[in-house]
């Protein structure tokens, strides 16, 4: 309210010179009444200044909302991707939702702080400029209208196409940014096969594509600019001239006529000089909404409880149908006891189910039909946070931040101690490497711990996991990167975290499938045999038999080539 009544006033005073400039040419200099002189010109002289005053309180309130607004505008785009569910992450990936995070939102302020401040002030002269020309000379006003009529003709021809060029060139930036993450964070594979050369020339001619685009979209908006201008200024000077040399008006009349006149069209001519960085700007408003009116599939349910704070971990999946998509089924009735404080050990080839059951436990993907359930609660019936609360997982490729080692170990639980990060550290087996660094626990790690070896990574997530003192901790494939010895020494440590609590891991290596309580032999998505180790591999001709003897053959290779 206050930014329209300070745009009114300085649109007020910004039609005052043209008037008093009207009188000095008629009434001063004409018919030579002199004593006006100095009246005239102060007040020609002083409205500017006044007007400069009000047009700077008006941008920088305009500035400020710009900004307030983009930042909450951010900050909800932010807090809806995080709560979108795996699918949409799935399918979307880091590249394009940074864009639209970055990029987009950066178009949507630019038209907020900067095209909508002139707009919305030349509006204001628009009307007043249309309404003094009506005053002035009505045939000259009609004029104008006519002319105003034409302009929105000539953007609606061009704005299509500039709205094309641009969204082809925000789906190609989208593109370029994926792609250059990726390579970026896998720079050392880049190296190694030596393709600096092939990635240089195809992020080229990406850039290429993006740079006919942009090109396109500007010439649209300079040739949109140009024709604008044509129209108004032809047509305008010669009505003007017209009624000059006919005596219908004034020269100071003209002159008057010919300031208000670009005062009601300048709307018009600052739409089309600004009509490529407007599109472009619901472009990405269309992008970003279009983010935003995706539904997250898993929902706390109303009135969702908290689970009781002594969780005792018992798990099950009963009768759980299950699949990614129409064309991917997955789970067919899939029925599954996790015992509370036990060790399940999860098995089977790739793409059986193993992953998927872990994400069915934490609640990253609902069933289709069936239930799962922790202590008995339905987990749908359960608040998100309160359910991961109880959940430690460590997934098969660590996850480090840009932090440091103790930020990164009470990621999982932002009020820890330093004493608490220790202890879980110790029980992770990263304790004593993390004091050999040059800060200890406040030693700096580079983008996604680049300062650390894969191993030592798997041993920071499993220290993060291990510090919320879960009552169900999940590891999936959580020893793959450590060596022998490194996974002897962590195995020995887990022993300890792991007792008297649920655990569900998901592994290959045969050291951790044998110390499990309960072994779950998977295949296409249905449980095949369950038991001990010993008990599954009397079986003559069995699933997990034979499924062992191949990773033993495996795992043997590997010790004799190494």
């Amino acid at each position: 309210m206050v930014t329209a009544l300070v745009t009114m006033v300085a649109a007020t005073f910004t039609l005052i010179p043209p008037l008093a400039m009207r009188f000095f040419l008629d009434h001063v200099l004409i018919n030579k009444e002199w004593r006006l002189i100095i009246v005239t010109v102060a007040i020609i002289g002083i409205v500017p200044m006044v007007n400069a005053t009000f047009t700077v309180v008006n941008r920088f309130l305009i500035a400020s909302l710009g900004q307030r607004l983009v930042v909450d505008l951010r900050i909800g785009l932010y807090r809806h991707v995080l709560n979108l569910s795996m699918r949409f992450h799935g399918e979307t990936g880091a590249g394009p939702l940074m864009s639209k995070l970055m990029t987009d939102v950066g178009q949507v302020q630019a038209l907020i702080t900067g095209e909508a401040l002139s707009i919305f002030s030349n509006v204001a002269m628009l009307l007043f400029g249309l309404g003094l020309a009506f005053w002035l000379r009505w045939e000259l006003a009609l004029v104008i209208i006519v002319i105003l009529v034409l302009y929105s003709f000539n953007y609606y021809l061009f704005a299509r196409r500039i709205r094309s060029a641009n969204l082809e060139l925000r789906e190609i930036m989208d593109q370029v940014t994926g792609r250059l993450q990726e390579r970026l964070a896998g720079v050392r594979l880049v190296k190694t096969y030596c393709r600096e050369r092939d990635e240089t020339e195809a992020f080229l001619a990406s850039t290429d594509r993006a740079l006919q685009f942009g090109l396109r979209g500007q010439m649209l908006s300079v040739s949109l600019n140009a024709t604008a201008r044509f129209i108004g200024g032809t047509v305008v000077y010669c009505w003007a001239a017209w009624f000059v040399l006919h005596g219908t008006i004034t020269y100071g009349t003209m002159y008057a006529m010919d300031t208000y006149f670009w005062y009601a069209v300048t709307p018009a001519v600052n739409l089309t000089m600004v009509a490529g960085a407007i599109t472009q700007a619901f472009v990405s408003l269309d992008r970003i909404l279009d983010v935003m009116r995706n539904v997250p599939e898993v929902v706390e349910q109303p009135g969702a409880a908290d689970l009781p704070d002594d969780v005792r971990g018992d798990l099950r999946l009963e009768s759980v149908h299950f699949a990614y998509g129409p064309d991917k089924p997955l789970f067919d009735g899939l029925d599954l006891h996790l015992p509370a404080g036990k060790m399940t050990a999860l098995v089977g080839h790739t793409g059986c189910g193993k992953t998927t059951v872990t994400s069915l436990l934490l609640r990253l993907w609902d069933v289709q039909d069936g239930r799962v359930t922790l202590d008995g609660h339905d987990v749908r019936d359960l608040t998100l946070r309160s359910l991961r609360r109880h959940t430690g997982v460590v997934p098969q490729e660590p996850v480090v931040f840009e932090g440091t080692v103790f930020e990164n170990i009470a990621y999982a639980d932002p009020d820890a101690t330093l004493e608490q990060a220790e202890e879980a550290a110790r029980a992770a087996q990263i304790h004593d490497f993390i004091l050999t660094l040059p800060d200890g626990y406040q030693t700096w790690l580079g983008k996604e711990g680049s300062k650390l070896s894969v191993g030592q990574k798997q041993r920071i997530a499993i220290a993060r996991a291990i510090l919320r003192k879960p009552a169900v901790l999940i590891l999936d494939e959580a020893t793959s990167s450590l060596d022998s010895e490194s996974e002897a020494a962590l195995q020995a440590a887990m022993r300890t975290v792991l007792r008297d609590r649920t655990s569900v891991v998901v592994a290959h290596r045969l050291s951790t499938i044998v110390e499990a309580d309960q072994i779950v032999a998977m295949d296409a998505g249905r449980v095949i045999e369950i038991g001990t180790h010993d008990e599954l591999m009397e079986i003559e001709g069995g699933f997990y038999r034979h499924l062992y003897e191949e990773l033993k053959g495996k795992q043997h290779a590997g010790e004799v080539e190494a």
